[in-house]
């Protein structure tokens, strides 16, 4: 990964003046996020500072890295399985956060079918899985970054169910920051229960709901 990413970095460069103030380069550094959103930020930002140590370049922006905490939106759920209405949420997160994470969580006492999760469908963003506790899982995030919790609505039966639960998180997690999105009128109808309901009826019948 590490030459592949080393590749990446000079294309990613060739954008940048060569007289650009400290500011842009900072600006330049932060937009990382956005084009590499698929990699883990602590991976790429050792990556990025490895590569600008052997670039020689100025120290004022490798300790910018060094001490960076990017603004990270963490989008969890079963997703069994992750559909069109879920994609929407990700993609108004991706126009508030610097990064988006995808966590889908595991219960490693059932069957798990990868293809409904499908992670490879979203290969622009970085992917999870998790088993035990979100607030676990959004704690290790929050070591180097600014993290929170996304929670996707679609009326308002799905808000009282996701307050309900949001305030275990509270109890285990007093911390936790939240923001409610809610998704296009033309995803309401969309859930994992019914596309599930569908494939028992006929396989095939929930692919025009998915990614």
């Amino acid at each position: 990964m590490a030459q592949d990413l080393q590749k990446q970095f000079i294309a990613f460069d060739a954008s940048l003046p060569a007289d650009a103030d400290a500011f842009v380069r900072m600006q330049h550094e932060r937009s990382l996020l956005s084009v590499f959103q698929s990699i883990p930020f602590p991976i790429l930002r050792d990556a990025r500072i490895a590569y600008l140590q052997a670039s020689k370049s100025s120290d004022d922006i490798i300790h910018f890295l060094q001490s960076y905490r990017p603004n990270l939106a963490i989008y969890a759920g079963s997703f069994n399985p992750f559909h069109l209405g879920h994609l929407n949420i990700v993609y108004k997160a991706a126009a508030i956060f610097e990064k988006v994470i995808i966590a889908r969580g595991i219960n490693p006492e059932k069957d798990t079918d990868e293809s409904i999760w499908n992670a490879g469908a979203l290969d622009m963003f970085e992917t999870a899985e998790f088993a035990g506790l979100l607030t676990q899982f959004i704690d290790a995030h929050a070591q180097y970054g600014n993290v929170t919790l996304v929670k996707g609505l679609r009326n308002g039966d799905d808000l009282d169910y996701e307050v309900n639960q949001l305030r275990f998180m509270e109890t285990m997690y007093p911390q936790l920051k939240v923001v409610f999105i809610q998704c296009d009128k033309e995803y309401e109808h969309i859930s994992s229960t019914a596309l599930r309901n569908l494939e028992r009826i006929q396989p095939g019948l929930s692919k025009p709901f998915l990614p």
